[in-house]
């Protein structure tokens, strides 16, 4: 080993030690009492805003109990891909190569780290939490359970862990941005807190968060909102009774693993065009279930958006290798308010000097706020926003669990503007979302991301003669 048996000893039972003294960091107070805490707990769990140094200290806590148990096994996971290995995983890499001891020692590779010659037996290994039985069958006397981003982890891959930790060795750290109000990672912080040793760690405290992040999620959504209180502050959402998309559904979304096909069944793409001041134009697409924002610009004329519009469908039809004989068109839902009629002007002469090039191209005009015949639905808005809802929610109409139909990215705009939408009821019962001017009247920015995802959402059904129609 790197070390002598009589510091193996010492560090065991020292963790700070360890990673200052052999991985040659130094943690902050948070970090430390965390460190100390998986040494002394076998149940540690950690709910913070973002950017306070819970990867760090999670690579830190698998290096250490590899370097100081004999023949541990260290399953580690997070609800997606990204976040397992681009995130935590690649953070465990940096830290071993950053002492040439451990680098000699501990074998890293893309999906395990193992001790030099024991790799079946010594091991940390990276799963993501998208099966049942990602962290079952492990058996050793010194068992570490690393779970990432928790509360995005459900509760079946939960189960096997509860099992293994009634060995005296076994220890589980879960670390995690407070997004649902349900499952195991909200219990931990609840009514089954007693069990665990609990840290709360608020971004404002953090010397690790940026202030400029800190101040500008105040400014724009104010302190009192849910987006605050996750992101920024750690604390679990308020969820207000007349917020019609719970956050909850939005990060869980958020945190969903996409499987990309190579060929889609379905490629939308949507553009909200700016008004006026600060609104911004957001053009996106939805590739399947999963939505990408492709630009997002401020004072952009229509004839530039336009622009972006045909260059982004390019890309995909060139990407997925889309041909007249065997595709069908790309519905283009436009928001055709204000000066969103410009685009779509543009869009069908583009598609009327060049119809063969541009046979992806088919073109929906959108009106947002325009009053429908609906039982439900007051308006286009409120229908679509219905519609964003339904995709997200993890249950069906009988209340049978489903895949979620709806990946969202990771955007503090868009989850502030979904979960923020407040609705009423009409003189007829009907349900009507707050409008874009009531939106801002709040003292909240224009919805724009949210109103391009809302776009990528709304069905639509080809005209039988592949003309243009208007949607809404």
């Amino acid at each position: 080993m790197m070390i002598s048996e009589e510091a193996i000893l010492y560090y065991a039972d020292h963790p700070v030690e360890f990673v200052e003294d052999i991985i040659g960091a130094t943690p902050d107070p948070e970090q430390a009492e965390i460190l100390r805490s998986v040494a002394k707990n076998p149940m540690t769990t950690v709910r913070s805003g973002h950017g306070v140094g819970k990867s760090t200290v999670e690579a830190w806590v698998v290096i250490w109990f590899i370097t100081t148990r004999p023949f541990p096994k260290i399953p580690c996971t997070a609800p997606t891909q990204h976040q397992l290995f681009d995130i935590l995983w690649a953070e465990v890499s940096k830290w071993i190569r950053n002492n040439k001891a451990l680098q000699n020692e501990l074998i890293w590779t893309k999906e395990k780290v193992y001790m030099r010659g024991y790799p079946e037996e010594w091991f940390a290994v990276a799963r993501t939490a998208s099966k049942p039985d990602a962290l079952q069958g492990f058996h050793a006397d010194d068992v570490l359970y690393i779970i990432d981003e928790a509360s995005g982890v459900s509760d079946d891959i939960f189960e096997p862990v509860l099992g293994a930790l009634s060995t005296p060795g076994a220890r589980l750290l879960m670390c995690g941005n407070p997004t649902q109000l349900s499952g195991f990672f909200y219990d931990s912080h609840n009514k089954n807190r007693a069990s665990y040793k609990t840290f709360h760690i608020d971004g404002r405290n953090s010397k690790r968060v940026s202030q400029d992040f800190v101040q500008t999620i105040t400014r724009m959504y104010g302190e009192d909102s849910d987006v605050f209180r996750v992101r920024v502050a750690g604390d679990f959402p308020l969820q207000e009774d007349d917020i019609f998309i719970p956050m909850s559904l939005i990060e869980k979304s958020i945190l969903t693993e996409y499987r990309p096909k190579p060929k889609p069944n379905t490629i939308h793409i949507g553009c909200d065009v700016a008004r006026f001041g600060d609104d911004k134009t957001v053009t996106g697409y939805k590739v399947d279930e999963k939505v990408t924002f492709y630009k997002k610009r401020q004072g952009q004329d229509t004839m530039k958006t336009a622009d972006d519009i045909i260059i982004l469908g390019e890309e995909l039809v060139s990407r997925y290798r889309l041909d007249p004989n065997n595709d069908t068109p790309i519905p283009v839902k436009v928001d055709d308010g204000g000066v969103g009629g410009g685009v779509v002007d543009r869009l069908r002469q583009v598609k009327r000097n060049d119809p063969e090039r541009f046979w992806w191209l088919d073109i929906y005009p959108v009106k947002f706020g325009l009053r429908i015949k609906h039982k439900y639905y007051h308006d286009s808005t409120t229908y679509m926003m219905a519609v964003v809802k339904k995709l997200l929610n993890p249950f069906d109409e009988d209340g049978l669990k489903k895949p979620i139909e709806l990946i969202l990215p990771d955007d503090d705009d868009l989850v502030a503007q979904l979960s923020g939408r407040k609705y009423s009821l009409t003189e007829t019962s009907k349900i009507r979302i707050e409008s874009k001017d009531a939106f801002k009247k709040r003292g909240l920015p224009s919805p724009d991301e949210a109103d391009c995802v809302l776009l990528l959402c709304l069905p639509v059904k080809p005209p039988k003669n592949k003309g243009v129609r208007m949607i809404g």
